[in-house]
């Protein structure tokens, strides 16, 4: 049960970075490995806006594995523990 919790409290910490890091500071791996993910939960918001990346960090728990690590690999979070 820890496990989960902190793995739910690091995600949404991570996702909390990334309303602070500017618009065109996203990573194209980033963008590739989140892109499905903003259509599916986020595609009223303009990309990469603050608006779209404050809906990716409501999300986050549901976020894809690929996303969360690209997200981790570009520093703008902290890898997960699996």
């Amino acid at each position: 049960m820890i496990k989960v919790k902190s793995f739910a409290f690091l995600l949404a910490a991570g996702c909390a970075m990334i309303a602070t890091v500017p618009a065109h500071a996203v990573s194209g791996k980033v963008r590739e490995a989140c892109g499905a993910d903003y259509k599916r939960f986020c595609p009223s918001y303009p990309p990469e806006s603050a608006k779209a990346r404050q809906c990716m960090r409501q999300v986050g728990k549901r976020l894809s594995v690929g996303c969360i690590d690209a997200l981790a690999d570009a520093g703008e979070i902290r890898r997960p523990r699996r």
